[in-house]
């Protein structure tokens, strides 16, 4: 009867983690496959008397899961949006699969940080650097900076960073379109053609109507008829603008 409590009490010290299951050391991370771990995620916030569990976490980076200098390690720099991640400090980002997303962990949920709608799109540089190239957008994209400008997907606008999300700054309907200068990643925008009600954020700044036909101004953030172009079609030249 002893050696078989014996046989019992090994047996249960050798139980493998699993999720759900509880755990000991805050922050610990096993490999549970060779793409995918337990983290073991405390209590939150005043829940001293809760038990930290083990949550499964995926590694969908290059590397997967693996064990390295003597504690095992996992490649989440690949994620899809709700996929669990750490809720601990340092701030965890990953790209999406198919490099379109930028992610960052909240809450213990990958969330979207940005949209990656350059030709670049999300990278991961350095092992664990993600690097998003936001020079194209669309109004509604997550943005961080204020006062930083993007092309539209369709090149035909340019829009700007209001904190928070990108809004239209102006319309670029111009031969030129809105374009990137991909040394200094600096933003211009053809705007010597625009429609009255387009959007603009120059006050006072002139274009042609689209049909050639009359004079436009910003004004109160949109353009405006200024006058009709009645002998001669509206036309920029450099800076300057005839309308006859």
């Amino acid at each position: 009867m002893a050696a078989a409590a014996g046989l019992v009490t090994v047996a249960a010290c050798r139980t493998r983690p699993a999720p759900g299951g509880k755990c000991l050391v805050p922050d610990q991370l096993l490999c549970s496959g060779t793409d995918h771990a337990l983290l073991c995620e405390p209590a939150g916030v005043g829940s001293a008397a809760t038990p930290a569990t083990w949550v499964e976490v995926p590694c969908k980076g290059a590397h997967g899961c693996s064990h390295k200098s003597d504690a095992d390690e996992c490649d989440d720099t690949v994620a899809a949006a709700g996929d669990p991640c750490p809720r601990s400090p340092p701030l965890d980002y990953a790209c999406s699969a198919d490099g379109a997303k930028a992610l960052v962990c909240k809450e213990g949920r990958y969330d979207l940080w940005r949209s990656c709608r350059g030709p670049e799109q999300c990278k991961v540089e350095g092992g664990r650097n993600v690097r998003c190239d936001t020079t194209l957008g669309e109004p509604g994209d997550p943005c961080g900076q204020q006062g930083t400008y993007a092309c539209s997907s369709d090149g035909k606008s340019m829009l700007v960073c209001d904190g928070s999300a990108l809004a239209p700054a102006s319309t670029c309907r111009g031969p030129d379109g809105c374009r990137i200068q991909r040394d200094t990643r600096k933003v211009d925008c053809d705007d010597s053609l625009a429609e009255e009600g387009d959007p603009c954020d120059q006050p006072r700044r002139i274009a042609c109507a689209g049909d050639r036909k009359a004079e436009l101004v910003c004004q109160g953030g949109k353009y405006a008829k200024k006058r009709d172009c009645r002998h001669t079609d509206c036309r920029l030249e450099g800076s300057h603008l005839y309308c006859d």
